[in-house]
């Protein structure tokens, strides 16, 4: 009788376990092409290569294409990118190291999301800016296979600079030389001017004539009164299309269009 008990309660359990919903956690692959751009044989090839690169600098290089990225509830493709990359957990080790590439076919609108000190650190503005400047070129002229594969090459490449603590950084040259030209020019109008007004005056002969009243200079003081500070929207141009610097909120990245 005791035997018969315990099958029967044996039964029971099992059948309640049976019943109890198993919730299993959506995962998403590197590769995730819902828009239909790539063959099987690319799909592969690019979740292959991005597999590799994410194991190697445990940090996840993903992609991800949509027909239209409103249908995610947002006008805004940064903010779709962003809620993608945390609703799906993406990135490598406890603090999620990642970046992810998000392309929206229906008005050609995409995304580039930074995650993580170890992928910021590998992939700052300056990075990210040069980073698109690769594969941006390709989506102008819809090779979206050779877009990708410059994408995730490119990853590696700044992956590996930034393990051997030398990530990529832009020249500074680069941006003072520009501002050296423009100091130039700015000063060489002024000298002109004021060369042009000073044929009109003549010289005097005599001190005094240059005095119109008493001046006594018995002090002299500087005082600091305030600090103007300027901040400004980092645009570029590459490819087709247009894109801006996003931060904020755990992240950085880009978006625009291509």
């Amino acid at each position: 009788m005791k035997r018969k008990l315990s099958i029967l309660l044996l039964i029971v359990l099992l059948s309640a376990l049976l019943l109890v919903p198993v919730q299993a956690e959506e995962q998403l692959s590197y590769v995730t092409d819902d828009a239909g751009l790539l063959t099987y044989d690319e799909w592969i090839e690019l979740e292959e290569l991005c597999d590799a690169v994410s194991t190697k600098y445990q940090c996840g290089v993903y992609i991800v294409t949509v027909d239209d990225f409103t249908e995610f509830g947002s006008d805004d493709v940064f903010e779709v990118t962003y809620d993608i990359y945390h609703e799906y957990t993406l990135g490598k080790g406890e603090e999620r190291n990642g970046l992810i590439l998000l392309l929206s076919m229906y008005e050609r609108d995409y995304a580039l999301f930074v995650y993580g000190d170890d992928a910021e650190y590998a992939f700052n503005m300056t990075g990210q800016i040069m980073l698109e400047e690769e594969f941006l070129p390709y989506f102008g002229e819809n090779d979206w296979f050779g877009g990708f594969e410059a994408y995730v090459s490119t990853c590696r490449d700044y992956l590996a600079l930034a393990a051997l603590g030398e990530p990529v950084r832009g020249n500074p040259i680069y941006l003072i030389l520009p501002a050296v030209g423009v100091s130039f020019i700015i000063a060489l109008i002024i000298c002109l001017i004021l060369r042009a007004g000073m044929k009109s005056v003549r010289t005097q002969t005599d001190a005094n004539s240059y005095v119109v009243g008493a001046l006594e200079l018995t002090q002299k003081r500087d005082q600091y009164t305030h600090t103007t500070e300027t901040r400004r929207k980092i645009e570029s141009s590459s490819g087709s299309g247009s894109s801006t610097s996003r931060s904020g909120g755990g992240g950085s990245g880009r978006s625009g269009k291509f």
